[in-house]
């Protein structure tokens, strides 16, 4: 089965890269200051779509679908760690001659730029970030409100399930994840299911997961990497989010370092999805 169309335009606009020994599906679109985003789980670059064309006219916008995510390699054994994104971050920066760059996260891609911004303090970031814009994540998992898709997960075998998912509880459980303000479109779902599937990715979902446990073992040392960091940062949050809950806001509000936090009160999990002007505009004017 093909692509929706959406994404089959999404995918003709970047370009895959070879990494290792893996394919890793990236955008590198406008010119100028660079922007590197990094998506959430269980997702992929595709949720910055509509971002990414008003970023591109003032700015270079980058972007990679993470392994085992999206139009990337989806192979049964991984590695799907978050410190071989910040790897792979690095390399893919290096590569496309990037030595300033300001990091765009959310959701999972918050932990990994974490890391980012904790070795960027220690000294061993081979770029200069200027500049982070926070959006809905749970880095502090000692916050977070997993949902009980994510605990059933979590409660399953590290190991590829027998078969796929049914597409249709997919269709139906994303929904929740959305402010009522801002539904997401059958093509919205769709798009996001069908990427999901790609390759069977769905039957991956429970060794995607384990980044949750990562994210607890590692915990210190992420928290430090947010809190820490003293470059500028701008935290925005959709208060409405039931997994990545605002008051996470709370703790980023306590950086000793320049922060800007903008909740908005309509938007729940997806802001780049349900907001993408306003968010497209909340980057561009910081």
């Amino acid at each position: 089965m093909g692509l929706p169309e959406p994404v089959q335009e999404w995918h003709d606009n970047g370009a895959h890269w070879r990494d290792g020994d893996h394919d890793i599906f990236v955008i590198d679109q406008g010119a100028g200051d660079a922007i590197l985003i990094l998506h959430g789980f269980p997702s992929s670059t595709h949720d910055w779509v509509d971002v990414v064309g008003p970023l591109a006219a003032e700015h270079r916008v980058l972007a990679f679908d993470m392994l085992g995510y999206g139009l990337s390699d989806k192979p049964p054994e991984g590695p799907f760690d978050l410190m071989a994104e910040a790897d792979r971050a690095e390399r893919l920066l290096a590569e496309r001659g990037v030595d300033r760059v300001m990091l765009v996260t959310h959701d999972m891609g918050q932990t990994v730029g974490a890391e980012l911004m904790a070795r960027h303090e220690e000294g061993r970031l081979a770029v200069e970030l200027t500049g982070v814009v926070v959006t809905n994540g749970s880095t502090f998992i000692d916050l977070a409100q997993l949902s009980p898709i994510q605990q059933a997960l979590l409660a399953m075998p590290d190991e590829m399930l027998p078969e796929p998912l049914d597409p249709a509880g997919l269709t139906a459980a994303l929904p929740a994840t959305f402010s009522p303000a801002f539904p997401p479109s059958a093509e919205t779902v769709e798009a996001m299911v069908a990427l999901l599937q790609r390759e069977g990715g769905d039957r991956l979902l429970p060794k995607l997961i384990r980044y949750i446990e990562q994210r607890r073992a590692n915990l210190d040392r992420w928290s430090s990497g947010l809190m820490d960091f003293t470059g500028p940062m701008k935290v925005i949050w959709g208060e409405l989010d039931p997994i990545a809950v605002v008051a996470m806001t709370d703790r980023l509000r306590e950086r000793a370092h320049p922060t800007m936090v903008e909740v908005w009160s309509d938007v729940a999990h997806w802001p780049s999805i349900e907001v993408p002007q306003r968010m497209a505009d909340a980057i561009l004017d910081w």
